[in-house]
């Protein structure tokens, strides 16, 4: 509260009491004021001890030190820039811009004060109180060429036309006519409507660099793009006696093939352009595109396209052509065996290339190639540390091939990887495998402990309050808490048959066997034959074995004793099972 009564009296203090009670009176711009010789010194003391507490990172003891300097004098520009800037680090944005802008009020010819003004009303997307800020600064430091392309972006964003010219006027006054400069006047005078004018800029600046090729280049693409096919080949004609083999000219000249109509020539140019030893790769893709476009329909498309791309990465085994056939492979749908061998064969030549990395993860995941999804994670994890998706894998495929005690360490590698911005979601998902992991490796306090940080992050994750439930089941601890997580559970996902398992045994563990005999039937149903049952991929024998015990206990032991001798044909290891099946009774551990 100290603060904030503080905070409100620097804020008002410098509009006078007539312009309090007259609220449409423009308040006078705000001016130093002229201190008691006492009060400089106090301000000036406890402005550089705020310094000092910024500087050591005290920024909530420098905060109170500036607005104690602004309690003293309303009008200080240096203690209200730095209220302000703290005030950004607060998250009250507001109030800092307020600030910065008095501040650049009071002293205007402070160029650090207007920048940051500038800054502020930018980061606020304010752009049109942005401009006249900018422009000042762009006044008090008149060499900033980077200011005044700053304002041509503003005055464009803003719709100002001819505002965006001068301001590129100013700029060529400064580093004279570039490129850059004369392609961007010669976009606004198009949007102007101003077409001679456009066309001037650049013949100007042809005339003033009659050797840069680039120049009669783009001027013949702009007499291209406005139809005028006989000026634009006078413009590629200029580029052809100089650089006959100008990369950029050939492309242009696709285009002038391309309208008027000379397919057999641009065709002869697209496929020497693909070939060509001088083509970059950016040049050979473009013309895979353009033959992409040009086959479409064509009953041998997809095979005349991949000789092409498989011709080009054997020319040119860059990320750039294997990308591009990995993307044509994908888009034709090819199978995924083959699209995979390609993205195999870009990892080669680019081990970073998270897209081919995310996509092959999904590949083997969906063929449970265990070994293959842990090559992919560590390559992942090499490339990509940051990137917690390969750490969960990793630590999955590890759980599926028996090294859990491998899988924790990942999964602890991957969580110091996590920050502010990481999804709950995928954090709750770490701590539900890690409490798994734990569990298997018989540290069942660290397996809850994590369950629990997993329901931190995500109160339903239905797969953790399933397996805690279950564990704790096994346990026989906090049976309550296991059949509420249990039953949520089963809400979420009623046909889980492995979620209703759990819940019928944890019934059972409460000894209410009747219910657990009702969850337990919807598993295993008592109709179902013995061959289905046994067939049944997804039905384990511990859920065979879980349903004799629960109908035993309900004096059922002859079906009892047909779901024990199934269990025992899917292979149980349970130690009790043959002495069920031998003494005809439920044997509890």
């Amino acid at each position: 509260m100290r603060k904030f009564i503080i905070l409100l009296s620097v804020l008002f203090a410098v509009l006078p009491t007539e312009a309090k009670r007259k609220r449409k009176a423009a308040p006078p711009r705000a001016v130093r004021t002229q201190l008691a010789p006492a009060d400089a010194r106090r301000l000036s003391y406890f402005y550089q001890e705020g310094i000092k507490q910024k500087l050591n990172g005290h920024l909530s003891e420098a905060y109170d030190l500036f607005l104690y300097c602004l309690a003293i004098d309303p009008n200080d520009p240096d203690a209200l820039f730095e209220a302000g800037y703290l005030n950004f680090y607060l998250g009250q944005d507001s109030v800092g811009t307020e600030m910065f802008r008095r501040a650049a009020e009071i002293d205007d010819q402070n160029p650090r004060y207007i920048q940051s003004l500038a800054a502020a009303y930018l980061s606020g997307n304010d752009q049109e109180r942005a401009i006249p800020v900018v422009e000042r600064l762009s006044q008090l430091q008149t060499r900033r060429s980077d200011v005044l392309y700053q304002l041509v972006e503003l005055y464009k964003n803003s719709g100002k036309t001819d505002d965006a010219i001068r301001a590129l006027d100013r700029i060529e006054v400064l580093e004279g006519r570039t490129l850059q400069t004369a392609l961007q006047k010669y976009a606004l005078y198009v949007d102007r409507g101003r077409q001679q004018d456009a066309y001037n800029v650049l013949k100007s600046l042809e005339e003033e660099s009659p050797y840069d090729m680039r120049i009669p280049i783009i001027l013949g693409r702009r007499y291209l793009e406005n139809q005028d096919a006989e000026r634009a080949l006078e413009c590629f004609d200029r580029v052809a006696k100089n650089e006959p083999q100008n990369a950029d000219l050939r492309l242009a000249m696709m285009e002038y093939y391309e309208q008027t109509g000379q397919r057999e020539r641009r065709t002869a140019l697209r496929d020497s352009l693909l070939y060509a030893p001088e083509s970059s790769d950016e040049v050979r893709a473009q013309m895979a595109s353009v033959l992409i476009y040009d086959l479409k329909g064509a009953p041998d498309q997809r095979q005349r396209v991949m000789q092409v791309l498989d011709s080009l990465v054997r020319i040119s085994p860059s990320a750039l052509m294997h990308s591009m056939r990995v993307s044509y492979m994908m888009g034709a749908k090819m199978g995924e065996d083959t699209v995979a061998q390609a993205m195999r064969e870009l990892l080669v030549v680019a081990p970073d290339n998270e897209n081919a990395l995310s996509r092959l993860l999904a590949y083997y995941l969906g063929r449970q190639d265990f070994d293959q999804v842990a090559e992919i994670c560590r390559m992942g994890i090499n490339t990509h540390p940051e990137s917690l998706t390969f750490y969960f894998y990793l630590a999955v495929a590890m759980s599926q091939t028996k090294q859990n005690a491998q899988g924790v360490e990942v999964l602890q590698s991957g969580l110091k990887q996590a920050g502010e911005q990481t999804n709950p979601e995928q954090l709750s998902d770490f701590y539900e495998l890690l409490g798994q992991l734990y569990y298997e490796e018989g540290r069942a306090e660290e397996a809850f402990a994590a369950y629990d940080s997993c329901l931190v992050y995500k109160d339903d994750n239905a797969a953790c309050l399933n397996n805690y439930a279950y564990y704790l089941s096994l346990r026989n601890e906090r049976l309550d808490d296991a059949e509420r997580m249990s039953y949520r559970a089963i809400k979420m996902e009623p046909l889980n048959k492995t979620y209703l398992d759990t819940y019928a045994w944890v019934l059972f563990m409460q000894g209410n066997y009747t219910m657990a005999k009702f969850y337990i039937d919807r598993v295993v149903p008592p109709t179902q034959t013995d061959s289905s049952l046994v067939a049944d991929a997804d039905l384990h024998a511990e859920v065979l074995e879980h349903a004799g015990d629960i109908y035993a206990l309900c004096d059922d032991l002859e079906q009892a004793q047909r779901y024990w001798s199934l269990a025992q044909q899917k292979g149980s290891d349970s130690a009790l099972l043959a002495r069920k099946l031998k003494l005809k009774k439920y044997i509890k551990d």
